[in-house]
């Protein structure tokens, strides 16, 4: 099994999504997407000239990370047209939990992630939530039978080495980013080939 945890406000797991669903089918395996709530962080804006050293390079950083997305976003024809800065995505990810309860829960983060990045979805609005459910096909969404399992999930995926998103589960093993996946696939293929490093 691959468990995948995800934030839908964070683009790197969107990016994850598709080749981690491709690998889980080319395989055989199930896939389990696991909500994580993440924060964005915001790089503050020095004045023309004043910025130091350490700020400069975390501009750079950022742009580089910003450039990349795009590329990978592009290779994909995924869309990043919203802005994820000071977005709360817990409805959202109650929503999956809900969407895995009723075994729809790749229909909906597709769902999520697309409308979401393409600047057509609030994640923190439980009619948009709603709607993303009734449409991959689940049954009317009740957020706050949710929120204690969110928090339990939390902690156990923490447990577990989770920190950040987007996270692989697999074989006992804990791997963070997409670039992960040609281990996880050896992991899953009982090691016969050799190994991916």
């Amino acid at each position: 099994m691959i468990r995948l945890v995800i934030d839908f406000k964070n683009a790197l797991s969107w990016l994850s999504l598709g080749p981690t669903v491709a690998l889980a089918e080319e395989l055989g395996v199930p896939l389990a997407l696991l909500p994580y709530r993440t924060e964005v962080s915001v790089l503050s804006q020095a004045e023309e000239g004043e910025e130091t050293v350490s700020e400069r390079h975390a501009r750079v950083r950022a742009e580089y990370y910003g450039a990349d997305l795009k590329r990978y976003a592009e290779l994909q024809n995924i869309e990043l047209i919203a802005d994820n800065r000071g977005v709360d995505s817990t409805m959202s990810l109650l929503g999956l939990l809900w969407g895995n309860r009723e075994g729809v829960g790749l229909h909906y983060a597709q769902t999520v992630f697309s409308r979401f990045w393409s600047g057509l979805m609030d994640l923190d609005d439980a009619q948009s939530v709603r709607d993303a459910l009734v449409s991959s096909g689940a049954s009317t969404f009740d957020s706050d039978a949710m929120r204690a399992e969110l928090d339990s999930l939390r902690t156990s995926l923490e447990a577990e080495g989770v920190f950040n998103v987007p996270m692989y589960l697999v074989e006992g093993q804990t791997f963070q980013g997409r670039e992960h996946l040609p281990m996880i696939r050896w992991l899953l293929s009982s090691e016969q080939e050799p190994v991916p490093i």
